[in-house]
């Protein structure tokens, strides 16, 4: 059993701190706002942007797993919590814990190819917005803090949402032409392959620094809102086309974490609807 710090603790740091606390880890959960009754789970409040609150945490843990998001999804959200506060926590680290395994949570906005280019973990990667590479360099500095640092590069999250399905439901307009690729996660398994991997790290280590957690199939946004108003009886959807060469988005290849042990409680995106 591992001692472990959850940094931030929203839909699925909450869920994957209850489940590791149940399996009998030690776990605590630094929240930014107003504590949340966790089952099991011991809450701190603190801010990683405010490095004076960081200074006053204990930090004899196994693993800490950093899965923080923005408050606000503009610019300087995404510098605050990617920025300021992973260079502010990895200050702490170097002082307190700096062999301490750590678990970034990243995403796979860090990847800039729009031609439905087939990518894995060691495709290029070049973002192609500030977002992007803001999360870029964030999975750097983890990277060079130690040799047990881990990234997981998250697709499209659902499961938590209906805000596809009422988009279809309103008669949406769909890119058709060229197709338009899409990659997804069901949130339960996000919360699965990050027990997953937290365990094999105690239990064997990883072999690989960096995952993509995706599901098994990729899709054009067509064909799967296609399917989705079939399975539903929402109207088909308005085809858009455009001109050749447009934004075909990319398809992402989730071998490696299959390879590494991982089973997908959901595989593809007919599962998980």
């Amino acid at each position: 059993m591992a001692k472990i710090l959850m940094v931030g603790c929203g839909d699925i740091g909450r869920s994957l701190a209850e489940r590791l606390a149940s399996q009998g880890h030690q776990v605590t959960a630094v929240q930014r706002n107003v504590l949340t009754d966790l089952g099991g789970v011991k809450t701190i409040k603190a801010d990683v942007t405010e490095p004076r609150q960081l200074a006053a945490l204990s930090f004899d843990y196994d693993q800490l797993v950093y899965i923080v998001a923005p408050s606000t999804h503009d610019i300087s959200g995404y510098k605050a919590v990617f920025e300021t506060g992973v260079i502010n926590i990895l200050e702490v680290l170097g002082q307190h814990a700096p062999n301490i395994q750590v678990t970034f949570i990243s995403s796979t906005r860090v990847y800039g190819q729009r031609q439905g280019e087939w990518l894995n973990e060691n495709s290029k990667t070049e973002p192609a917005d500030e977002r992007g590479k803001i999360i870029l360099a964030a999975e750097k500095r983890f990277l060079s803090f130690n040799k047990g640092s881990t990234i997981v590069r998250f697709s499209g999250i659902y499961g938590r949402s209906n805000r596809l399905l009422n988009k279809l439901r309103e008669g949406a307009e769909i890119q058709q032409q060229p197709s338009y690729f899409t990659n997804r996660i069901h949130r339960d398994d996000c919360i699965g392959v990050l027990d997953f991997l937290m365990n094999k790290k105690i239990d064997t280590g990883l072999s690989q620094p960096i995952y993509l957690a995706t599901d098994s199939s990729p899709v054009s946004q067509w064909d799967l809102a296609s399917y989705l108003c079939d399975k539903f009886g929402y109207p088909h959807p308005k085809a858009r086309v455009l001109k050749k060469g447009s934004d075909a988005n990319k398809r992402l290849d989730n071998m490696l974490i299959r390879e590494e042990g991982y089973c997908f409680k959901f595989d593809g995106y007919q599962d998980g609807y």
